[in-house]
């Protein structure tokens, strides 16, 4: 998915081997731009994340069980805050995560803000329903492509706006550092030597040429 247009832009079925799999997932994912790997860690997923995380993508998804904490770039740089926090490589679907990720893509849907290529997945899509209570696909069918888009957009919303927040925050606080301007490039603590063989001592005070402090006295 493209994170800001909301345009599926590629799409992979198959039953491929846990190894090759994650080969294939690194592989692709390189190619788009480095892209971010959200990855299911239940079962067999593991598996596909063990060969992730061998092959050092440094883009994967990580977070704790109980999604409080959630980390989405150079997450294997930061082994101590990986463990201080818990983390795990994936994504867990649970009965408290389900639904949050069924909500999420029930609204993009409602709001028609997203942009779908795959005839595949509006097959999915038309049969993903509610039995038992439980959004689900119906007998017989799939929904495997339809809780990847929604784990997708789940984190697109969560964790990469966190992210992207933290991201302004710091640029909004670089912004208000005063930076001299180049012709005021005398710095604002300077020692001199006179023409006479006194030390000259002096301090800014102020923007204007002649707002300085001697500060001889201090000698």
């Amino acid at each position: 998915m493209d994170a800001e247009s909301l345009e599926q832009v590629a799409e992979f079925v198959d039953q491929p081997g846990t190894k090759d799999y994650g080969n294939q997932l690194v592989a692709l994912a390189t190619e788009y731009n480095d892209a971010l790997l959200i990855v299911e860690r239940e079962n067999i997923g593991w598996a596909v994340l063990q060969q992730i995380v061998d092959r050092k993508y440094q883009n994967t998804f990580y977070c704790s069980a109980d999604l409080k904490y959630i980390e989405v770039e150079r997450q294997l740089r930061n082994k101590y805050y990986s463990e201080e926090k818990k983390l795990l490589p994936g994504f867990s679907t649970t009965i408290t995560t389900r639904p949050l990720v069924i909500s999420k893509l029930e609204a993009y849907f409602r709001e028609k803000a997203i942009k779908i290529h795959s005839i595949r997945t509006i097959s999915e899509l038309r049969t993903f329903i509610w039995k038992n209570g439980k959004a689900q696909a119906a007998d017989n069918y799939n929904d495997d492509l339809v809780m990847a888009l929604g784990l997708g957009l789940w984190v697109r919303d969560t964790a990469l706006k966190l992210r992207q927040e933290g991201i302004y925050l710091t640029k909004k606080m670089l912004d208000t550092i005063n930076v001299p301007k180049a012709s005021d490039s005398s710095p604002i603590y300077t020692s001199k030597a006179a023409t006479t063989a006194q030390q000259y001592w002096q301090m800014k005070t102020g923007l204007g040429p002649n707002e300085i402090e001697k500060l001889d006295w201090l000698l």
